[in-house]
């Protein structure tokens, strides 16, 4: 690979062409060859989703083309039944210890607390959307440290680190730019402001996840079925950003890359943009691409600029992954064997949208048609046609007849009879709801009387239906939350795992008539390899935790099983008073608690006998443990962590 660069007046570096670059340009571009089609049937079912045609005036009453969009409707009303709120991320452990329940308490916390902060819902909601229209919804998981040497992130979070590029990046412009020098210097200058009152301000550091547009992901050709896109030979993400941001975070001269620009959803180097009043952008703020190998032979990421034959940084390897190599996510809203594109709900409701929108606007222009109207005799003068259309309500209207009935003269004119059954879309709405399973009740609206057992036929389809497409999406955040458990088993130091837990509980407890302060531990942080410490405990996502709660449907269940399991843990609590055989009770109520609700954390309703303390000398002060996230024991598995200990 040839290093030999120079440097241009603002510092840039200017990287001569690099052979392997030029390799993976070739590379790349196939790839979009080869799914350029399914690209642009992206980009349509996003432009039918949405409606709009831009090449009209925004005032014009055909601006927004369809007279009833019914696929975003049903979109939004599916949304709701399998993705609303955060998953229950459960861990529990595969052995009965005690000190490995607080380990699997404090990677549950941990987790949860991580993707939260990385707006888990709002880019998984995104990614549930992106299935429906436009085959698959993907994630990208990282861990970011430091912005030049970690992936290319798009959401990264705000921090010192990009005012510090933002800065450079001024720094840059003011020995170049011989425009107005007042603005640059004052912008500068209040720059320097900001980072002076944040002088003590920790970059910012964790689990950050992207959403990522399924064009912009681009597969080796040789991928032929959904489900091994893991196993694909590399993977490149393609991430618009500003040409001066670019050069900012890699410090390379980008002005021969190419211009990138939006145009009808659709991204398309040099295309003109879809807004009418689009104001050229400055040569620092144009749009480029960066390109983002993942290499899965070599197991190194490469980084591109479209139009440029060298690499914007040096290649790497990724320091700490998961099990699986890639950080990509996929969820498809289904599945076709041996396809890797399956029909999305645009796929398989665009006709139908189109034959109902059809129907009703004939109808309209049918009604149109017929505007109320008089016939009137070629023998009536003009005043009194005149003088009959315009009378005042309860005028007396004189018209000359010459002599012949009136209603020879003037009459109302009968319109073009309808024929309802022309017009009639309830055949379309019968294969809309076989189609997608969502009846009226799903939809807020009855369009046709239903008894109440008939509604609740239709409401068990829907939970079919539905129950498939959120198991999917529960395994896929299951994926999710794996992966990042594991990358944060890695990264996260006890120090930094006490910012979640807390620190620990300092008691005062009497022993023998002596008070002694215990530290209590808040946490377990075990310095173990993601496989050490997975194969110890089972991460999962408790069924059904995604979609909307249904409030009156859980009341109900609780009230039925409250009156079973309340009898079986006062059973319980007196066959442990007696120091008898509790086991067969403790079996018995563990099922009818999984049976009646999956969800229920089992563990908090079994009643435990308090530990009895064994007869024993005043503890030495080496006896009590040390602060920090340790506990009385090690683990009998695998080595701890002494500063966790």
């Amino acid at each position: 690979m040839n290093n030999t660069e120079t440097a241009t007046p603002g510092g840039l570096r200017q990287p001569e062409a690099d052979a392997l670059a030029q390799h993976w340009v070739k590379r790349v571009e196939a790839a979009r060859q080869h799914w350029a089609k399914l690209h642009k049937r992206m980009a349509h079912n996003r432009q039918l989703v949405a409606g709009f045609d831009w090449s009209r005036d925004p005032g014009d009453g055909d601006f927004y083309r369809l007279r009833a969009n019914l696929i975003f409707s049903t979109m939004s009303a599916i949304l709701p039944h399998i993705y609303a709120r955060n998953p229950e991320i459960s861990v529990t452990p595969l052995y009965a210890q005690a000190r490995l329940k607080r380990f699997c308490h404090t990677l549950e916390t941990v987790t949860n607390r991580a993707l939260l902060e990385a707006q888990l819902k709002k880019r998984a909601k995104a990614a549930v959307w992106s299935a429906m229209s436009s085959y698959f919804g993907i994630v990208k998981v990282m861990y970011q440290r430091d912005m030049r040497h970690d992936p290319v992130i798009e959401n990264r979070m705000q921090d010192i680190q990009t005012h510090l590029a933002r800065l450079e990046q001024l720094i840059a412009q003011s020995k170049e730019v011989t425009g107005d020098q007042a603005v640059q210097r004052a912008t500068l200058e209040q720059t320097l402001a900001s980072l002076q009152a944040q002088v003590d301000v920790v970059a910012a550091e964790g689990v950050v996840i992207d959403r990522v547009r399924p064009d912009h992901l681009l597969f080796a050709p040789g991928v032929s079925d959904f489900w091994s896109y893991e196993q694909a030979d590399w993977m490149a993400q393609r991430v618009p950003m500003k040409r001066s941001e670019a050069q900012a975070r890699y410090q390379v001269d980008l002005s021969g890359a190419t211009p990138y620009e939006v145009a009808d959803g659709m991204a398309a180097p040099r295309q003109a943009s879809r807004f009418a009043s689009f104001t050229p952008l400055s040569e620092e703020d144009t749009q480029i691409c960066l390109i983002e190998i993942w290499d899965k032979a070599s197991e190194r990421v490469y980084t591109l600029a479209e139009g440029c034959p060298f690499f914007v940084r040096p290649p790497y390897s990724p320091p700490k992954v998961g099990v699986r190599w890639y950080p990509f996510f996929l969820l498809p809203f289904s599945t076709v064997d041996g396809s890797m594109v399956a029909p999305c709900l645009v796929d398989l409701t665009e006709k139908l949208q189109k034959e109902h929108n059809d129907t009703r606007n004939k109808f309209a222009a049918h009604r149109e048609l017929n505007k109320p109207h008089w016939l009137v005799s070629t023998e009536t003068r003009e005043d009194t046609i005149k003088r009959h259309a315009n009378a005042a309500l309860g005028e007396v209207v004189l018209v000359n007849a010459n002599g012949l009935p009136l209603d020879q003269v003037i009459q109302t004119a009968q319109g073009i009879p309808v024929n309802p059954a022309d017009y009639d879309t309830s055949p379309i709405r019968m294969d809309w709801e076989q189609v997608t399973g969502l009846q009226d009740a799903s939809r807020s609206t009855i369009n046709t009387a239903k008894t109440a057992t008939e509604a609740s036929i239709m409401q068990q389809a829907l939970s079919g239906r539905v129950a498939e497409f959120r198991d999917r999406i529960e395994d896929w955040l299951q994926e999710i939350a794996r992966y990042t458990a594991q990358i944060l088993l890695q990264e996260l130091t006890p120090a930094q795992v006490e910012r979640y837990m807390g620190p620990p509980q300092v008691k005062s407890q009497s022993i023998h008539g002596v008070m002694t302060e215990i530290r209590e531990p808040a946490y377990d942080w075990p310095q173990l390899s993601r496989d050490q410490a997975f194969d110890m405990v089972q991460l999962e996502i408790r069924a059904g935790t995604t979609g909307a709660p249904d409030k009156l449907a859980q009341q109900e269940n609780w009230l039925k099983a409250l009156p079973v399991i309340g009898p079986m843990i006062a059973q319980l609590m007196e066959i442990n008073a007696k120091v008898g055989d509790a086991g067969p009770v403790e079996a018995l109520l563990r099922e009818t608690l999984r049976r009646f609700d999956e969800r229920l954390d089992i563990e908090q309703f079994l009643p435990h006998a308090p530990p009895e303390m064994p007869p024993a000398p005043s503890p030495s002060p080496e006896a009590v443990p040390p602060p920090g996230g340790g506990g009385a024991a090690p683990f009998p598995l695998p080595t701890m962590n002494p500063a966790g200990d």
